[in-house]
């Protein structure tokens, strides 16, 4: 995935003043690796991570998604992307209520009308530490069994590139740690992860780190722990 100088900018109409965002963003995510963007709050991390995904327009420049030019594709070819090729894994979960765990995993399958391996299902849940819980029902799940449903839902399709957005951000330790190891396990295996944290120790465990601060990119880490992680954003806001 190639970011070039990509902007955002919110407003401009209406009398709205324009205010940016984004300014000038450019990198690379190399295929195989894992990411992760940090920066303080209002910095621009999850509008990047959106403009990445494709889910927001950028302003200016262009993002390239796994070959592919995001401001060229027609909608048709874009949902084939989503469908077949990327995975989201975000705060909010987006479970159905009224399907079951391994039910909602296989959603997406069945959405594409294709077959829906309940039995593959189960083994990525059971991965998940939800072996005990394949069965139940949505409302019946805490929020970091419903985090790492979401998950298996992502991950029972393999896809080559996943965009996650604070996927630890309501969770405990241990839900946590389930989460992370399999982002990082995905990308081990010769897949991509994108994840915007909070969470130093969380973005430590990532090959790079982006550090922003006012919509740009200051510094691109390499195999940095969590404390020179935050001695790096320190000295940015220096």
């Amino acid at each position: 995935m190639v970011a070039n100088a990509v902007e955002k900018s919110f407003g401009g109409s209406r009398g709205m003043p324009l205010v940016p965002v984004l300014r000038g963003v450019s990198f690379t995510v190399p295929r195989g690796t894992m990411m992760s963007i940090v920066g303080p709050s209002g910095c621009g991390k999850s509008t990047l991570l959106f403009c990445l995904a494709g889910l927001d327009p950028v302003t200016a420049g262009s993002v390239q998604l796994l070959g592919s030019d995001l401001g060229r594709l027609r909608s048709g070819a874009l949902a084939r992307l989503y469908r077949d090729r990327v995975g989201f894994v975000f705060q909010s979960y987006n479970l159905v209520s009224a399907l079951n765990a391994r039910e909602n995993v296989v959603l997406p399958k069945r959405l594409a009308g294709q077959r829906a391996d309940l039995d593959h299902a189960d083994v990525v849940l059971n991965s998940l530490g939800l072996s005990e819980r394949t069965r139940a029902s949505v409302n019946q799940l805490s929020n970091g069994e419903q985090q790492r449903v979401a998950l298996a839902r992502v991950m029972a399709n393999a896809p080559e590139l996943v965009f996650a957005d604070e996927p630890t951000g309501a969770l405990d330790s241990a839900s946590s740690r389930l989460v992370l190891g399999k982002l990082r396990e995905h990308a081990s295996e010769g897949r991509t992860v994108v994840m915007v944290t909070h969470d130093l120790d969380a973005a430590s465990l990532a090959d790079h780190v982006l550090v922003m601060r006012d919509g740009v990119v200051t510094h691109t880490l390499t195999g940095a722990t969590s404390a020179q992680i935050l001695q790096t954003m320190e000295g940015s806001a220096a």
